[in-house]
């Protein structure tokens, strides 16, 4: 068995919250954790290659890209039981007792998909704590907040009945943010995604929680209001270059989303 680990000298971080240690394990057969009273920090346990065996309630076995927290003086006890070498990574951090881990529960397997993303922030963890530069504390605090953000989009792309449109959404909501000017129209949108406009419209909607169109509004009717406090150009020239063909959509639009209408806006934000 082969163990590559480091450890943190201080207790620095953000929030409370300071990576202990991390550590990137081979595994032959045979190799188990058994901690009938957990340890004084928290531990999130990654799986790369092989399959692990969690006995929590009962036992468990968790695939390549799963991973578990446990929380303090919680039971760890798992084993590897492959002849193949498996590969796993670990990272033991403190944080305030009622930490929330983001909405995961401790003690439970969650299975996902294998992630090189997931494995690089691992070893740019443990590169920090081995190098230890100047303010490699706060580094890898915010380096395992990244690990806690890319664990919760995965499960949630891939527990969506919507999982594989995400990307095809991002791009759009991408191309949206560039050029909220330009006047695509929802089927071009659809087009995009390869996707018919009705089926497009119903994922979108239920991803994003308004239609497209409402979507491109609220980007333009965000740099419109910039515009309003910042510069003295002219209402209707800002509606337009915005993407705003119409003068009276445009102040419905805005009184709507905002309360008052543009010109007041712009009076009260000077």
């Amino acid at each position: 068995m082969m163990i590559y680990n480091a450890y943190q000298d201080t207790n620095n971080g953000i929030g409370g919250v300071s990576v202990v240690s991390s550590g990137h394990i081979f595994a032959q057969k045979g190799r188990k954790i058994d901690r009938p009273a957990g340890r004084a920090d928290f531990l999130l346990f990654y799986i790369v290659k092989g399959k692990e065996h969690f006995f929590l309630d009962h036992e468990i076995i968790a695939d390549e890209g799963s991973f578990v927290f446990f929380r303090p003086f919680e039971k760890q006890k798992h084993v590897y039981k492959e002849n193949k070498t498996g590969e796993f990574y670990y990272v033991h951090f403190n944080a305030p007792i009622d930490f929330d881990l983001f909405g995961f529960k401790s003690s439970f397997v969650y299975h996902s998909k294998p992630s090189t993303a997931i494995c690089s922030i691992f070893e740019e963890i443990i590169s920090e704590l081995q190098k230890k530069q100047p303010a490699y504390e706060l580094f890898c605090a915010s380096k395992l907040f990244n690990l806690f953000a890319f664990l919760a989009r995965k499960t949630k792309k891939e527990s969506s009945g919507y999982g594989v449109y995400f990307d095809k959404i991002s791009f759009v909501i991408q191309k949206m943010n560039k050029e909220y000017q330009v006047h695509d129209s929802l089927e071009d949108y659809a087009r995009m995604c390869n996707l018919s406009k009705y089926h497009f419209l119903r994922i979108f909607k239920d991803i994003v929680g308004m239609s497209p169109l409402e979507y491109r509004n609220t980007i333009r009717l965000e740099h419109i209001k910039e515009l309003l406090k910042d510069t003295n150009i002219p209402i209707n020239v800002i509606a337009q270059n915005a993407g705003f063909t119409s003068s009276s959509y445009f102040c419905a639009a805005f009184k709507k989303k905002m309360g008052v209408a543009p010109s007041q806006y712009r009076k009260t934000e000077i």
